[in-house]
């Protein structure tokens, strides 16, 4: 993906390309007119000369350039990419013909050349330069080579994540990757596909992922403004980071600076991960020198603000740990709770506190988690529905057959995605059932390191050993719904859930049944058996983001919890039984 009139492709990379560029100049004598398509020379001509093609570049032509910049005070960190990448392209071309994309002449992706004739053995890295290797029908060989010089690759230009499979989302994971894999997210109309596709690609890893998002193209006002943010939104939920691509165009915008002060915070990981954009540009705010003005980024926030509130009130307060589905325990939020997701759980609790759902659907909405204990508490505070709202549910899961919430959950269509957060890891379950009770008696939320020490009384263990403890069994009691993980400030603390405080009035049977129906609440059971109703199936399929090593100690917790909803099964849950038969280590 090759952007034309777009101003932030860093320094080096720019740099690197036009290096390149010279390198061929002075092998051909010819000058180079354009990069990142194939070059274009006076004699028409698009492809260079075999003899040419087919010859190993002089890295040594970087370090006049190297050495300039390093006289002049420049670390050598940010001449990497002169020194310790072999570049090159593996193919050409591309079939999508973006308007603003150089490479829009072409209407297929053909191989350019081998990696051995790029490589030089001597430094670590490659980064390849493929307009859109996806397309490319060989892809894998491709892969496969890459891998065997034994060096971590990136593509440089970025992969078109809407040309993802099974087997390329497979095949990417496991190789040796260098940095953070890059897509891109054009336009808000492909947002369908892309959800979908990212979905696919966080089903295998959970390895750093960024986007390309073009700003200023489309247009220049708030609804290229709000396209750019809603992009924003979803790549939060997908665990990714947003890389803003602002076209030439946007400096006919009045909210020039608007744009700019989008892409500081976006384009900086360090602030994109810890603030919302409204608190990037509150701090910005804070370290402004000069009394009784704004900064930059404070005033252009404010301003399109009092124009637009509806759209400012949808996006500048959403941060990136809370909307990341990644990072969430046993609920749809983490957190501060989105308008759309409070607007969700009010319909339903709703409809479920007036009568309007019958069994099915309730147990569905419950374990879709759309009929969240959480949300239910605040509405009943609120007095939006009964207080008995809380425990009628509570004991509506209580009753129903393993078979009927069974079936509710094969009716769910978009299920979690499985990711290391919420694939469970403990010592023992009944560790997990003591914690709303021991939460009842502290009155406060713990952090995680409280936690392990209150949980295990084993004396000497260090301090990363017990806060592991306690966020391994907590995280199970939040999948379980007894307990709730809730941020204050970057510290993550447990605290009671309305279902914790009923459960600890059960006596340990009741608990160990009560225990087997919510553990169906777990993103990983959800799949396994769900997929064990058709065919017989193998847990460690479904542990795509995890290294053998960690897939290997996660596999006993998952066995035990099956195991748990098997001691359960009565004569009548016919189907369950059958689908646990189908499962395998």
């Amino acid at each position: 993906m090759s952007y034309e009139g777009i101003e932030d492709y860093d320094e080096i990379f720019l740099s690197c390309v036009f290096s390149f560029t010279k390198l061929y100049e002075q092998v051909l004598d010819l000058p180079y007119v354009h990069f990142g398509g194939t070059g274009i020379y006076p004699d028409g001509g698009e492809d260079l000369p075999y003899e040419v093609e087919h010859s190993k570049p002089d890295y040594s032509l970087y370090q006049p350039y190297v050495d300039e910049q390093l006289a002049k005070g420049r670390r050598r960190s940010a001449l990497a990419d002169y020194l310790d990448y072999s570049i090159g392209f593996t193919t050409r071309g591309c079939f999508r013909k973006c308007s603003f994309c150089v490479n829009k002449k072409y209407d297929r992706v053909h191989p350019h050349s081998p990696v051995s004739e790029f490589l030089d053995e001597s430094r670590p890295y490659i980064y390849l330069w493929d307009d859109n290797f996806l397309a490319f029908s060989d892809w894998k060989s491709v892969l496969h080579e890459l891998q065997e010089t034994g060096k971590p690759f990136q593509f440089r230009q970025g992969l078109d994540v809407r040309l993802m499979t099974n087997d390329k989302a497979k095949e990417l994971s496991r190789c040796r990757y260098h940095g953070d894999f890059i897509f891109a997210f054009d336009h808000i109309q492909d947002r369908e596909r892309i959800e979908r596709k990212l979905k696919l690609w966080r089903t295998w890893t959970d390895k750093g992922t960024r986007l390309y998002v073009l700003s200023g193209f489309d247009s220049q006002d708030e609804k290229d403004i709000e396209s750019v943010f809603e992009r924003i939104s979803i790549l939060m939920k997908y665990d990714c980071i947003p890389y803003i691509m602002r076209y030439e165009s946007y400096k006919t915008s009045r909210w020039r600076s608007l744009y700019v002060n989008i892409a500081r915070w976006c384009n900086q990981p360090q602030f994109f991960k810890k603030k919302s954009f409204r608190e990037f540009c509150e701090t910005n705010q804070q370290y402004h020198k000069t009394p009784g003005t704004y900064c930059s980024a404070y005033k252009a926030m404010t301003d399109f603000e009092r124009e637009f509130p509806e759209i400012a009130a949808k996006y500048f307060d959403l941060r990136f740990e809370e909307m990341s589905m990644m990072k969430r325990y046993g609920r749809r939020f983490f957190g501060a709770i989105t308008p759309e997701e409070r607007g969700c759980q009010e319909g339903y609790w709703t409809d479920y506190a007036t009568g309007c759902m019958d069994n099915g659907a309730i147990l569905t909405a419950y374990y879709e988690k759309k009929l969240d204990s959480v949300c239910g508490n605040e509405l009943v505070e609120e007095g939006l529905i009964e207080g008995n709202a809380i425990s009628s549910l509570f004991n509506e899961i209580k009753r129903a057959r393993l078979d009927d919430i069974f079936a509710a959950v094969r009716s769910i269509e978009d299920k979690e995605i499985v990711s290391p957060q919420n694939v469970p890891q403990f010592s023992k379950l009944e560790i997990a059932y003591g914690i709303p009770g021991l939460l009842e008696k502290l009155e406060e939320p713990q952090a995680f390191d409280a936690m392990g020490i209150y949980l295990d009384k084993t004396s000497g263990k260090k301090p990363a050993a017990n806060k592991k403890y306690g966020e391994n069994h907590s995280k199970l009691a939040a999948l379980l719904d007894i307990a709730d993980i809730v941020p204050d400030g970057h510290v993550k603390k447990v605290s009671a859930s309305p279902f914790g405080g009923l459960f600890c009035n059960l006596d340990d049977a009741e608990k160990k049944s009560m225990a087997a129906r919510l553990a169906f609440r777990i993103p990983v059971v959800q799949h396994v058996l769900t997929a064990a109703f058709d065919t017989e199936v193998s847990i460690s399929d479904y542990l795509k983001p995890f290294a053998d090593s960690t897939r290997a100690r996660r596999l006993p917790n998952i066995c035990a919890i099956l195991d748990l909803i098997r001691s359960e099964c009565s004569d009548w849950d016919s189907e369950l039984r059958y689908a646990l038969e189908n499962v395998g280590r």
